[in-house]
């Protein structure tokens, strides 16, 4: 971040000696008794950077102009000339040190004005901060940035210097409290505040409003029908899970699956196997039925053939010779009546009874093949209801496995099924809230902008800075030292810097002020690159210590510490710094008479002017 330096300041007027004091581009010492022009030169750089309080002492008196001379960020000279109650200040680009009346090249109002052209937005464009902006209340509205609300940070007037308002306010009340944070933010962060969008009208608004009621309560009726208190990433975490398992089920499924379809294909052919063995033990037993009548049948014929054998036999019938019907003798037999009549019967019947017993035979060869068949079908069926008993066990522990696995299969699938409405039911959340988000930003609701928040790690930081600036300067009881952004106060050894007395506000805002430039310089931060302490000693008195203990000695190290500071820095005090400290800047010292009596030299008297 570009920064200034002073070269200069410089008192001319018309026959009068020349008032001026140089400025290292390091570091400055001004120090010298009371009432020789410390503070006025303090004042006079303030009220050269659009101060509003003229610096006024009766040495002063007939100069004409003030000047101020600073180099540029890029290096150029440049003196601002003012005229002492003056309203303008004339602008030369160039290292002017006395009375000029060289045509500016810009004149430029001391005080902001509408139009711009103020010696405020001057010097901040030359930062690159004139279209900075900084929050003015609570309610979000802002403006830009003035050079003031930087200026006081860098020029430390004596009256500042001990006042009990915070060092971080440029005045007092809420307003100047919410820009004063809103200039810290921007000095520790860099981050300014632009002013908010152009809100809608009170007719825009209420239609608006009515929307976001509309949002409010779909967004109710989403989150009761969300099942658990789960993020978007939470859920599609899940989801990813339970594809996973999913598909470790679905294999495992499909292996018992495929085991049980071979199992049941098993099953059922055994079924129709003994379908088919029992159908045809159907027809051999019936066939062994109906032989076995006929068996019977034949068994009656063959004994009734006997009997008739046995009875022809018994009563001659089958004896030649008289015939045993008509008593005829065989010579008196007729035809169809002879004597051979008895024989034919009887050949008859042995004829039927051979016929018979053949026939009777084949049928108990056929029936016992019939029974054969019967046993082995039987056999067969007996094996066969084994092997499906066999079957139904093996299906009834496939199915004793499958049952968990679909339990557990029809688990994750409901599972997968609430995070997919989850999932979006929070998507459409989601849209809602971003739809309501739109419309609270287009100015719906007549909510307060956000506060000028400084992160918490920046402000520790800054924090542990401080600390180490007053711990550097050996001052006791300080510890906890840190700054509040919300009273815009430092505070130190438990105790706020309003609370403390004159002397140790004075060193508390300077500490401030030195661990608030070094911060922003080191980090190319917003800052005027310069600072101007007025006094921060003078108050201020160590305590008394024993013999035996050293003192602190906060004065010298005070200095020292200026050796290392990265910009550029001008101290004015009544005390001289230490020896090893005067080699190391410039050292301006006002007696109080001789020379350089103060910072308005000694006016030659009128006889010596004649």
């Amino acid at each position: 971040m570009a920064n200034f330096t002073l070269t200069h300041l410089t008192y001319a007027g018309a026959g009068l000696p020349t008032a001026t004091v140089e400025f290292d581009p390091k570091f400055t010492v001004i120090y010298g008794s009371s009432n020789t022009g410390k503070t006025f030169l303090v004042d006079s750089i303030d009220y050269m950077l659009g101060g509003h309080v003229r610096p006024s002492i009766p040495r002063a008196e007939g100069y004409g102009q003030i000047l101020l001379g600073l180099l540029l960020p890029d290096g150029r000279p440049l003196t601002l000339v003012r005229r002492p109650g003056g309203k303008s200040i004339h602008v030369h680009q160039d290292d002017l040190r006395e009375l000029s009346h060289a045509t500016p090249d810009a004149i430029v109002s001391a005080r902001m004005i509408r139009s711009r052209r103020d010696i405020s937005h001057y010097l901040l464009s030359e930062l690159g901060l004139d279209d900075t902006y900084v929050r003015t209340n609570e309610g979000g509205n802002t403006e830009l940035l003035k050079l003031a609300d930087l200026t006081h940070l860098s020029v430390v007037t004596d009256t500042r210097m001990i006042d009990p308002s915070p060092p971080s306010q440029r005045t007092r009340g809420t307003a100047a409290r919410t820009t004063a944070r809103s200039v810290m933010k921007l000095m520790l962060t860099g981050e300014d505040e632009p002013p908010a969008a152009k809100l809608p009208n009170a007719a825009q608004r209420r239609v608006q409003r009515g929307k976001i009621n509309l949002i409010d309560s779909l967004a109710l009726d989403l989150h009761a029908k969300i099942s658990r208190d789960q993020t978007p990433d939470e859920l599609r975490d899940q989801l990813a899970r339970l594809e996973d398992s999913l598909n470790d089920m679905a294999r495992s499924l499909a292996g018992e699956s495929e085991q049980q379809a071979r199992a049941v294909a098993a099953r059922a052919h055994l079924a129709e196997t003994d379908a088919e063995l029992e159908a045809r033990l159907g027809e051999v037993l019936d066939l062994l039925g109906r032989f076995d009548t006929l068996r019977q049948q034949y068994e009656t014929d063959l004994a009734r053939l006997e009997m008739v054998s046995e009875a022809g036999n018994l009563l001659g019938y089958f004896q030649v010779g008289r015939c045993v019907f008509c008593g005829a003798d065989p010579e008196h037999q007729q035809a169809l009546h002879g004597h051979h009549e008895t024989t034919q019967l009887h050949e008859a019947v042995l004829v039927e009874s051979a016929k018979t017993h053949s026939l009777l035979a084949d049928l108990l060869l056929t029936i016992e093949g019939l029974e054969d068949q019967r046993d082995e079908l039987k056999e067969r069926r007996t094996a066969l209801r084994v092997q499906a008993a066999e079957a139904d066990q093996s299906l009834a522990q496939i199915e004793v496995r499958l049952a968990p696995l679909r339990d557990a299969l029809q688990d994750t699938v409901n599972e997968r099924l609430r995070v997919e409405r989850d999932l979006e039911l929070r998507a459409r959340l989601d849209e809602l809230e971003e739809h309501r988000s739109q419309l609270v930003a287009q100015g719906a609701l007549p909510s307060k902008r956000r506060e000028s928040l400084i992160a918490g790690r920046i402000l520790s930081s800054f924090d542990e800075l401080f600390q180490r600036t007053l711990d550097s300067w050996r001052i006791p009881d300080v510890e906890g030292a840190g700054y509040d952004p919300y009273s815009g106060d430092v505070s130190a050894g438990g105790t706020t810097r309003a609370g403390h007395g004159r002397g140790m506000r004075a060193l508390l805002h300077a500490a401030f002020s030195i661990a608030l430039a070094r911060f922003c310089l080191d980090r190319r931060l917003p800052h005027l690159g310069f600072l101007v302490l007025d006094s921060p000693l003078v108050t201020y008195k160590e305590p008394d210590f024993d013999a035996d203990r050293i003192p602190p000695n906060v004065i010298d190290h005070f200095y020292r510490s200026f050796l290392t500071f990265p910009g550029q820095a001008i101290v004015v005090e009544n005390a001289a710094p230490p020896p090893d400290v005067l080699e190391h800047g410039r050292i301006v010292t006002f007696s109080g008479s001789g020379a350089r009596p103060g910072f308005i030299p000694a006016r030659p008297n009128a006889a010596n002017r004649t």
